[in-house]
Order: structure tokens, then C-alpha cells, then sequence
């Protein structure tokens, strides 16, 4: 028994010993060095841009650290990806989307926090996208720490819903109410409610801006308060119209912000040309039979009238069919046992004188 189990031993450190037999080595790339031994050190904070959607941005906070002995003045060299902009923290650029910043001098073992602000330069709205920055310290003679990154985020995407109801028409305008719900899940800071104006519509109030992004199609009212989770925006809107004006539509920009559909309604003008009561969403619109009328009449057949007879309840007599023998019947019967016996009481009478 022992030789069989010697022999597998033997064959096991065969294979380990023959080429390819081990898992090859991870190769991990290397840092790239710093270009001098530096003992000023840098790192930055997440950064999140929030705000206007066109132009979103967010603070970004970098701590300076002096890991000497000694005082020394603490830069440090701020990398950023494209499209963002830098104001603030003392910067100045030194190469493309590149920054030296701060200087000022830290004691053996200080540290200072720069803040600045990032901003985005992107040329239309964009969501839920991530770019990488970097800052490395730097100290008075030119020697540079090893970089860190840090992560920008630009917004997420959420859904906002719209629902909008137009006033009848009087004196060439008419109001316009709509709603907005963030059904999202974090607070948003600015939307647009965008407003087409074909021809003979025309918004008197808020102020609705033309930005260019619409084309010349309409107007933009700019809703720059915080709208929570949850929470509904109402907004009242003033149109003047005329007798050519057929309808309009509201919708939520920017456009490709929403994960919903729900973010557009148009409406009819009421007595315009294009006629007909204006457009609603469900949930916006009364139903027209929740309002009784006040010339509406009962029914007919709600009060009984005048003339019918009183209705019997179920099991009356009269309403039961008749069956047996007749009234008369009896009368007959009775007739034929009372001759009957008046002809026995003679028959008696008769036997007990004789």
C-alpha cells in the first residue's frame, strides 16, 4: 500500500516542477515617480456638480499637507479632465487643463485647505457621467509628490411629472395651471418649464426667456428654487391668445434629464379654432359627472305616482291563487245533511208510535 501512495507523490512534484505548471505572476504597473523627493503632499474630495442642469457645478476642497521638519511653502499641481473650469484657490494655469496652486507657507507638520470651484463647460446638458482629476503637492524647489485622483460626477438622471390645466378664455387671455412633481428619489435645485407658443399664443406672465435652446419655437420659465423629493412645484402661467389660436404644449426641460415619460401636455384653447375643451391629463380633470347640474330634474321613475295603487308585500292573500272547493259547495252539503236528518228524526218519531 505504501508504494502506490509514493508514486503519486512522486508524479505530483513532477507536475508542479514542469513549465507553466504554476499560476504566472500579476503584473502591477508602476507608479509613475515623483520628479523630486517632495514632503509637501495634496488631496482632494469627491466632487459632485449640482445646480443649473446647462451649467452644473460643485466646491472642491484640497488639503495641503507639510510632511517636513521644517516650514515650507505648499503648492500643489491640479489636473483636471475636460470640460471644467476652475475659479478660485489662488490657481494659475501651467499647462493645459493643468493648475499650480496655493503657496503659502506651512509649518512642520501643517495643514490648509484650498477651496475651489468646479464648473462645467459641456455644450448641452448631460447626466450620469464621471471624469477622474488629479492634484499632487509641490514644494518651493520644484519637488513634485506622487499624484492622487479624485472623481467628478456630473447629475443624475430623475423624473419629474407634469400635469396642467388651461381657464376659459376671457378678454383675448387665459390662465394656465401646472404642476410638477419630483417623483425622483434627492432633491433638484433647477428645471425649465418650457412653453411652445405657435402662432396667436403669446405668454404674458412669469417671465419666459427665449436661451436659444428652443429655436425660436417658444419660451423657457426658469424654476431656479430647491424642489425635494416628493414634493409638487405649482405654477401659474398667464397666455394672451387670439381667435386663431388652436392649441399648446408645455413641456419639462431639459429633456434628457427624465427617466419618465409623463413630462409634456398640450392643451386646446377653449373657443379657439381649435375648439373643444382644453386637454388635461386624468388625474388633473374633474369628471363632469361629479357636479350635479342645477336644472337637472329626477327621474321619472324615482318617485311613484299618484294614481298607482299601494304594492302588497310578498305572501299577501289576495296576491295567492285559489284553490279547494267553492263557498257554494259548502252551502249545498250543508243543505242535503240538515234534510237528511230532519227525514231520520221523522223516520224515529214514527217507529216509537207504533
Amino acid at each position: 500500500m505504501r508504494y502506490p501512495f509514493r508514486l503519486g507523490i512522486l508524479a505530483t512534484t513532477t507536475l508542479l516542477a514542469l513549465p507553466g505548471s504554476t499560476p504566472p505572476a500579476v503584473a502591477y504597473a508602476a507608479a509613475p515617480a515623483p520628479t523630486a523627493q517632495s514632503t509637501i503632499s495634496a488631496r482632494a474630495d469627491p466632487v459632485f456638480l449640482t445646480g443649473d442642469p446647462w451649467r452644473p457645478s460643485a466646491p472642491l476642497e484640497v488639503a495641503v499637507s507639510n510632511g517636513g521638519n521644517s516650514a515650507a511653502k505648499g503648492f500643489f499641481i491640479l489636473r483636471l479632465p475636460p470640460w471644467l473650469t476652475l475659479t478660485g484657490g489662488d490657481c494659475r494655469p501651467e499647462a493645459a487643463e493643468s493648475w499650480i496652486c496655493g503657496g503659502a507657507e506651512l509649518p512642520a507638520g501643517g495643514r490648509r485647505t484650498y477651496r475651489m470651484t468646479l464648473t462645467s463647460t459641456v455644450p448641452e446638458a448631460v447626466f450620469d457621467i464621471q471624469q477622474w482629476g488629479s492634484v499632487a503637492g509641490r514644494d518651493a524647489s520644484g519637488g513634485t509628490d506622487q499624484p492622487t485622483d479624485f472623481r467628478v460626477s456630473w447629475p443624475n438622471r430623475t423624473a419629474l411629472r407634469l400635469r396642467a390645466t388651461a381657464s376659459p378664455v376671457t378678454d383675448g387671455s387665459m390662465g394656465v395651471t401646472a404642476r410638477v412633481r419630483n417623483s425622483g428619489t434627492f432633491a433638484i435645485s433647477r428645471y425649465a418649464l418650457n412653453v411652445i407658443t405657435p402662432k396667436g399664443v403669446r405668454v404674458i406672465w412669469p417671465l419666459c426667456s427665449d436661451s436659444g435652446r428652443m429655436a425660436g419655437a417658444g419660451c423657457e420659465i426658469l424654476r431656479s428654487g430647491v424642489l425635494k423629493a416628493g414634493a409638487t412645484d405649482t405654477v401659474q402661467i398667464r397666455l394672451a391668445v387670439s381667435a386663431e389660436a388652436e392649441s399648446f404644449r408645455l413641456y419639462l426641460g431639459p429633456t434628457n434629464r427624465y427617466t419618465n415619460k409623463d413630462t409634456s401636455v398640450t392643451l386646446k384653447v377653449p373657443g379657439g379654432a381649435g375648439g373643444g375643451d382644453p386637454t388635461t391629463s386624468p388625474s388633473a380633470q374633474p369628471s363632469a359627472t361629479s357636479t350635479p347640474s342645477t336644472t337637472s330634474t329626477p327621474s321619472t321613475t324615482s318617485t311613484p305616482s299618484a294614481t298607482s295603487a299601494p304594492t302588497r308585500p310578498a305572501g299577501d292573500g289576495d296576491d295567492l291563487p285559489r284553490t279547494g272547493p267553492a263557498v257554494t259547495t259548502y252551502v249545498l252539503f250543508g243543505v242535503a245533511l240538515l234534510a237528511f236528518g230532519a227525514s231520520l228524526l221523522l223516520l224515529l218519531r214514527r217507529r216509537f208510535r207504533s
